[in-house]
């Protein structure tokens, strides 16, 4: 009886067992496809809202789609990237927890993530039209080689982040059919510029305290700390600059907005972002991704909201 007793429960042990270790696979898997990055896709509705498409359901309805195929397709990159990172991520003070460096998922499951999430991107993709497959596939080889290539390059390699990150305005200008402005393009550079600065810069500091001679898969050193620092706020002051001249040049001369006044608000919460990201980096308060940290910080998302609610109130929502 006591062994008919133990046999049942050793039965029930192993049936329970099964669920968690399902539950941890699905848990890497997600964590695999870095799905809060995702929140860098909403970029494809900032064309729709500054082209005054808000009721446009077409627009809507293609922009949610481009979002998920970019969003589909972004994280097959990423898995990617940890296939060939592995060996370099073992050595990072936080990415060493990845699944694919910590052995949680193995290179084959990396492989079939990443296969699934193309065919997934793609097939949405294919739904919207050729120009979207096109900037997509665009996208991905931008991405794959920013993977395989670039991001070994000091400098470069933050160029290609802010140039993949305004790419998302670009399939945003597509998908919703809105005038291409060269101003935006030019703004989100430099802005984008800064916050991949940020996230290097921090990554630099980490490995300076660790005594690290070199990033692990960088070309980044510890002395390079100063000049990071000095072009990243070069270019958040750059990009507060360029939203100035916006305002003189275009905003107003426009018939667009119903109180433009209004946006001049926006440098000066621009401001007050950018230099909250600064401030943290500096004091290595700041996570491996400024954008991230920016999603979870409140006086960021503050700054966010303000900022929405000053364009806002600036658009003209109807016809003039």
């Amino acid at each position: 009886m006591l062994n008919l007793c133990n046999a049942n429960a050793m039965n029930l042990q192993e049936r329970g067992s099964g669920f968690p270790g399902s539950a941890r696979l699905i848990h890497s898997i997600i964590r695999a496809l870095r799905l809060h990055q995702w929140s860098k896709n909403a970029l494809i509705f900032v064309p729709l809202v500054l082209g005054n498409k808000l009721t446009d359901a077409a627009a809507w309805t293609a922009a949610v789609i481009g979002l998920i195929a970019l969003g589909f397709a972004a994280s097959a990159t990423y898995v990617v990237n940890d296939l060939r990172d592995t060996a370099d991520d073992r050595r990072h003070r936080s990415k060493r927890h990845r699944p694919l460096a910590s052995s949680a998922l193995s290179g084959r499951a990396g492989i079939l993530i990443a296969s699934v999430c193309f065919i997934l991107g793609f097939s949405l993709a294919a739904m919207i039209g050729t120009e979207a497959v096109t900037l997509l596939a665009l996208y991905v080889a931008l991405s794959l080689s920013y993977s395989f290539c670039w991001k070994r390059i000091p400098i470069l390699d933050v160029l290609v982040l802010a140039a993949l990150l305004s790419l998302r305005l670009v399939v945003g200008v597509l998908l919703t059919d809105v005038r291409l402005s060269e101003w935006l393009l030019i703004f989100s550079m430099f802005v984008f510029l800064s916050l991949s600065l940020a996230k290097r810069h921090t990554e630099i500091l980490s490995a300076a305290a660790a005594g690290v001679a070199e990033l692990p898969g960088r070309g980044y050193r510890p002395a390079d700390a100063p000049f990071v620092l000095a072009v990243g706020t070069a270019t958040a002051v750059s990009s507060i600059l360029v939203m100035i001249l916006y305002l003189i040049e275009d905003a107003y001369p426009r018939d667009f907005y119903e109180r433009p006044a209004l946006l001049w608000l926006i440098p000066g919460l621009l401001f007050l972002f950018l230099g909250r990201i600064w401030l943290k980096c500096t004091r290595g308060e700041l996570d491996d991704d400024p954008v991230i940290f920016a999603l979870k910080d409140r006086v960021c998302l503050l700054l966010g909201v303000l900022t929405c609610l000053a364009l806002a109130a600036a658009l003209r929502f109807a016809p003039a």
